[in-house]
């Protein structure tokens, strides 16, 4: 074969391969499963890189949310109606409630360890009350872990944001700990295999690994109408 036309095989497939990495991205993805008492449960995939978080059911076409890190924006992708409901940053701070609350971290002496690594529990509670109560690794995925908290505090500062709309006779202090001012601060600690929320809503996390994506999985779909989240 001609030295040239070798060459020429040789860097076109170099420079495909290239594009191939380039279309790849690894992050780490956790598998969900949802429980909500009297509506059934959800297999959930969250996959998380230093830029992004996507959140689906495990299927690349589904709709999905889509967590912009830099910009500290969610986005909502809906398929069928070809809309994107984007909710922005709100800085939200917590107020000083007019009932006691408490966090404690323990070790969960019952569990097993997992991957050799002592599980323990983190428990935040109002008046007596666990809200939120979540079973974790320490120091595991440290870096992933920073991502969801921060789309936590963007949850949640539409919480805050749309508190007003809530009846007062409903804002009961589980409601204002676990659904409102949810801090998330359990990210900051380690990976949860277990959340409890007052609301009956239970994750259990049934698998996780580090795995490459394709670039589009993290793409907004251009043609789609965007709108902000209701307020008011």
């Amino acid at each position: 074969m001609n030295k040239i036309i070798k060459l020429f095989l040789v860097f076109s497939l170099c420079f495909f391969a290239a594009v191939s990495l380039a279309d790849k991205r690894t992050g780490l993805v956790l598998f969900y499963d949802e429980v909500e008492q009297g509506a059934g449960s959800q297999n959930m995939r969250y996959i998380i890189n230093n830029q992004y978080l996507r959140i689906d059911n495990g299927d690349d076409k589904a709709d999905f949310i889509l967590f912009d890190v830099s910009k500290s924006n969610i986005y909502s992708v809906n398929h069928e109606d070809q809309t994107i409901l984007k909710i922005e940053n709100n800085v939200w701070v917590k107020p000083a409630f007019d009932f006691k609350v408490s966090t404690e971290l323990s070790v969960a002496s019952d569990a097993p360890k997992i991957q050799n690594k002592t599980v323990y529990t983190h428990q935040v509670g109002a008046n007596g009350n666990t809200c939120t109560k979540v079973f974790l690794i320490k120091d595991t995925y440290a870096d992933e872990m920073k991502v969801l908290h921060k789309y936590q505090q963007v949850l949640s500062g539409q919480q805050v944001k749309t508190l007003k709309n809530t009846p007062e006779e409903l804002q009961t202090p589980c409601f204002l700990i676990d659904q409102v001012y949810h801090s998330g601060d359990y990210y900051k600690i380690g990976l949860p295999v277990q959340i409890s929320y007052s609301r009956d809503y239970v994750k259990f996390l049934k698998d996780y690994k580090k795995m490459e994506f394709d670039e589009d999985l993290f793409k907004l779909p251009e043609s789609y109408k965007e709108y902000n989240a209701f307020t008011n």
